[in-house]
């Protein structure tokens, strides 16, 4: 197990690196869409390239109405946790607002579900699934989050602590994500693409913090911590027993 987590973290970083420089060689503007946010998935061709007979991803988009409630339920738990981020901005008398969106809208909307998809097809749709064939749900969340993280290379750029608690928000989100997933049966793609473009798109609409400001990635690190806890506590109860087999549900 720990062998293939190595490769396709490897590849993913390779490939990060390749289509970092392209950006920079021929863009498109990073403000609209990064294309190192496709390096997970190209990750998971080389795989299935590898591991052909034993590779799996979860990128269904069935039973809709599965798919659709738990995306509901995840992108409500993003709002919560950015209303709650903004709340504390309000509070402590910090700005809260970037001054002006560098696209429309409805163009961000689009490039960040497609960015998404790029970066959950590798770590929900396939790194958590595999990782829980051998992992409780939880371990996996957090192994993923934290590779996911660090996988942000450039928060380097504005120190260590900032780096630091934006692989605990990371971190965080994860978990939230894994316990959402627990019942997601087989959507991750579409469940983890919803939350995570939901994320981006309010970061963009509501935080300053990739320019390097400590306050506001403080607080998203600690309310997603809260909304991780909260969330795993709320989904192991829902799931710690089965009714019909007597057995745990992990």
């Amino acid at each position: 197990m720990f062998f293939r987590v190595l490769v396709f973290y490897l590849a993913t970083m390779v490939f990060s690196g390749v289509l970092n420089a392209i950006q920079a060689a021929t863009g498109p503007d990073p403000d609209l869409i990064q294309l190192v946010q496709f390096a997970p998935a190209l990750g998971v061709g080389v795989m299935f390239l590898l591991f052909r007979r034993t590779t799996r991803v979860r990128a269904r988009f069935t039973p809709v109405a599965v798919a659709a409630g738990r995306s509901a339920l995840v992108v409500g738990i993003v709002i919560a946790a950015l209303l709650a981020s903004v709340l504390v901005h309000v509070i402590a008398g910090h700005s809260w607002r970037a001054e002006s969106l560098p696209f429309p809208l409805g163009v961000l909307v689009i490039t960040m579900i497609v960015g998404a998809v790029g970066e959950e097809l590798g770590w929900r749709a396939y790194l958590q699934p595999y990782l829980q064939t051998r992992f409780p749900v939880l371990r996996s969340s957090l192994i993923v989050g934290v590779l996911w993280g660090f996988w942000h290379v450039g928060g380097f750029a504005y120190g260590v602590v900032y780096m630091g608690l934006f692989v605990v928000m990371a971190t965080s989100l994860s978990v939230v994500m894994g316990a959402v997933l627990q019942s997601a049966r087989g959507t991750n793609l579409a469940v983890a693409t919803a939350a995570h473009a939901a994320v981006n798109l309010g970061l963009i609409l509501f935080f300053t913090e990739e320019d390097g400001d400590l306050f506001p990635m403080t607080v998203l690190a600690v309310v997603w911590t809260i909304a991780a806890i909260l969330t795993h506590r709320s989904t192991t109860r829902k799931h710690a027993y089965s009714p019909l087999t007597g057995a745990t549900v992990s």
